[in-house]
């Protein structure tokens, strides 16, 4: 069912198959309609356990091919038991961290499981780096 909003955008309602309401706004959005809800928060979303979980600053252009570039975040949680095609950070001889694939690495140089990348996007967010 169309109907006409508050600020005068087309909205769907699709409550009646399926019991929840979805709407699409066109036009700018109004900041205080996004206050209901709960606020997002990168760290309950990414970090199962606080206590044990760190955050890398990868360098390098090795990984580019697997969609890892050089100034992204990965995530590391020390607490998980790494898994066949997990990436994991591990300790080199030559005193320092490394990134590859679980299978690749032997098991008492792991340090951790990588949980997550976080990528920038676009170009003012490479130039930051």
């Amino acid at each position: 069912m169309d109907e006409l909003t508050e600020d005068g955008a087309r909205a769907y309602s699709a409550s009646h198959h399926t019991g929840t309401s979805v709407a699409v706004h066109a036009g700018f959005p109004n900041p205080a309609a996004e206050r209901s809800g709960i606020p997002l928060s990168l760290d309950k979303l990414l970090v199962r356990h606080p206590s044990s979980t760190y955050f890398f600053r990868i360098r390098g252009h090795s990984w580019n091919r697997y969609g890892v570039f050089d100034g992204d975040i990965a995530i590391i949680d020390r607490a998980l038991n790494p898994r066949e095609r997990e990436l994991v950070v591990w300790w080199q001889d030559g005193g320092e961290f490394a990134l590859s694939p679980f299978e690749r690495v032997t098991r008492q140089n792991i340090w951790g499981t990588v949980t997550a990348i976080i990528h920038p996007f676009g170009g003012a967010a490479h130039d930051k780096r």
